[in-house]
């Protein structure tokens, strides 16, 4: 990821680029300028020569590419093999699983009806990596400029489509759908978000999300959009359809030393040398129309746009990456890379991960269940999608709390004061969820779903009488159910700080019963991984604990416990 820092030269529009301290929050910011990271050398202007670099036969590794009939794209296949090398489709995406939109018919106004105009978004700016802030009306109406008349050349690559009418008209490959953590193990309920609206008029918005929404983008660039060499944030794999112009990425395998090289030319680049050339292999593949890319966890890789393109994208964690995934996490880490260009909620989802296999391999359940109509902010989940809150366009008029300079405050203090590497702009997708701009509406408003009408004789239960009764039923079935290990609301884990509780003392625990077919489901490469990941949680001296999780150090314990089992069963390698 190329470090950056923000620039306000050269926007399309006046209106919505301001650069004031409301206005500079992307997608899914935490609000307010970011300190700037104090390395000169770390801005730079990016000017090859993409033709030459294109044809270099330096940059033919064909070997890198691992080729496939679409059919065999499969669960079973991935259980088998993973995904270690970039997979490149040239067939009907529904061979793959995909849905999309004829692009005979879909361009980028349909992008502006479906997901709407006055939703502002993070534009890189590619003549210095850094990016501006712009609605994506204003974004539009640039993108349809002459080429000859662009004076600057911007690129989208944040617009996180989920949640609008436009994520009915696009679906990822099946597999990824099959293997995404976000979308399998989320909890529905913890699908929520909240709505700043920007501008004296508040014509413009920001969504801010509590779930890690990174699932599908709408990547629109311009002719001669470069993208200077990065690793997709947390280690995410990549899915990415080319549905009009053509695409060109220069790849990188994750090995050890790549990974050094890659983390000093973050740290001290300071000319225009194309890093490509500073690696040991380096392979250039290029995209036509109708193209479909699978990169997985960890590859470097840069982007050109030889044509004006519109492309659609996601990024998804899964379990046969977790060690490539947890290194490039500690990576982030290491290099102090910005919040908002990291992967939200990234040790939240471990948590339900691991959760999850629990109760998979033992029956133990250690997430309390979480309900809708407990939701702080604006449910926005599987039932509210159903009921057609995504059709709904956002307006001001529809929330009942203005910003007030208090709340602003708030926010601006809540950065923190350390300087932070800056990162190209793309898929900004971190949220400082701790203070809520704008209140939700009621959750039947909010989703259009209508309570069950209640009878005339019986008084309505009130929401401290339901939430007592709940508690009452948490601890009646606790105390009678030696699987459930999660507590009533009095005892949850809710907090939005780093949290020592994993290694709280376990204490008497009950026997565990072990379910032998799932366990012996877990394969040598799945175990491998899976003890990444445990052993990166053990080590690990404060985490974020996610919202109803109960006793994590058991949970922790027991998941390294099973792991352990696994690996004594298994045959000693010679």
């Amino acid at each position: 990821m190329p470090p950056k820092r923000k620039s306000g030269k050269g926007t399309p529009s006046k209106r919505g680029t301001k650069k004031t301290k409301r206005d500079s929050s992307p997608e899914n910011d935490s609000g307010g300028d970011e300190k700037e990271f104090d390395k000169d050398t770390l801005q730079r202007n990016v000017k090859f020569d993409f033709e030459e670099l294109m044809n270099d036969p330096t940059f033919q590794h064909p070997e890198f590419i691992h080729t496939m009939e679409p059919e065999e794209l499969t669960i079973e296949w991935y259980e088998e093999n993973g995904l270690e090398k970039p997979i490149h489709f040239r067939c009907d995406p529904t061979r793959i699983g995909m849905k999309l939109p004829s692009p005979s018919t879909f361009t980028v106004d349909s992008v502006l009806e479906l997901v709407g105009g006055n939703r502002m978004i993070e534009v890189v700016q590619v003549e210095d990596q850094g990016s501006v802030k712009m609605t994506l009306e204003e974004f539009v109406e640039f993108y349809k400029t002459p080429r000859d008349q662009r004076k600057n050349l911007y690129n989208v690559l944040s617009l996180e489509y989920s949640l609008t009418p436009l994520e009915d008209l696009v679906n990822s490959p099946a597999l990824v759908r099959q293997i995404d953590w976000v979308g399998n193990i989320w909890p529905d309920a913890l699908r929520q978000r909240w709505i700043s609206f920007n501008g004296r008029e508040k014509k413009s918005y920001f969504p801010h999300h509590t779930f890690p929404k990174v699932q599908n983008y709408c990547l629109m660039s311009v002719a001669n959009c470069y993208t200077d060499f990065h690793i997709d944030f947390s280690g995410t794999s990549v899915w990415y359809h080319v549905l009009k112009g053509r695409k060109v990425f220069w790849l990188i395998p994750p090995t050890a030393t790549n990974f050094f090289i890659y983390q000093e030319f973050i740290k001290t680049v300071s000319d225009n040398a194309f890093f490509g050339r500073s690696v040991e292999a380096c392979h250039v593949a290029v995209l036509e129309p109708g193209d479909t890319m699978l990169i997985p966890s960890g590859w470097i890789h840069a982007v050109y746009t030889p044509d004006d393109s519109l492309v659609f994208g996601g990024n998804f964690l899964h379990s046969l990456s977790c060690q490539t995934q947890l290194r490039v996490y500690q990576v982030e880490n290491k290099l102090n890379i910005t919040r908002k260009f990291r992967l939200p909620y990234n040790e939240e989802l471990l948590f339900y991960v691991m959760a999850d296999y629990v109760k998979k391999w033992t029956g133990r359940e250690y997430v309390r269940p979480l309900l809708v109509e407990d939701a702080k902010l604006d449910y926005v989940g599987e039932k509210w999608k159903a009921a057609g809150g995504h059709l709904k366009k956002i307006r001001f008029e529809d929330y009942n709390v203005e910003v007030t300079s208090e709340m602003v405050k708030n926010e601006e203090e809540s950065e923190k004061d350390a300087p932070e590497v800056k990162v190209i702009a793309m898929h900004a997708g971190s949220s400082n969820y701790d203070n809520a701009m704008i209140s939700k509406m009621s959750y039947t408003e909010a989703t259009g779903l209508e309570e069950e009408a209640e009878d005339e004789d019986v008084k309505p239960e009130t929401k401290k009488e339901a939430e007592e009764r709940r508690d009452a039923e948490i601890d009646l079935l606790a105390a009678t159910n030696s699987l459930i290990f999660y507590r009533n609301s009095k005892h949850d884990f809710i907090r939005n700080k780093s949290v020592p509780d994993h290694k709280l003392p376990i204490g008497h625990e009950p026997p565990v019963y072990f379910n032998d077919e799932e366990v012996s489901r877990i394969s040598p490469r799945l175990l491998e991984e899976l003890e990444a990941l445990g052993a990166y949680i053990r080590r690990k001296n404060r985490v974020e604990v996610a919202e109803g999780i109960c006793h994590p150090a058991s949970l922790i314990n027991l998941f390294n416990t099973v792991l352990k089992k696994r690996r004594a069963e298994l045959p000693v390698p010679n």
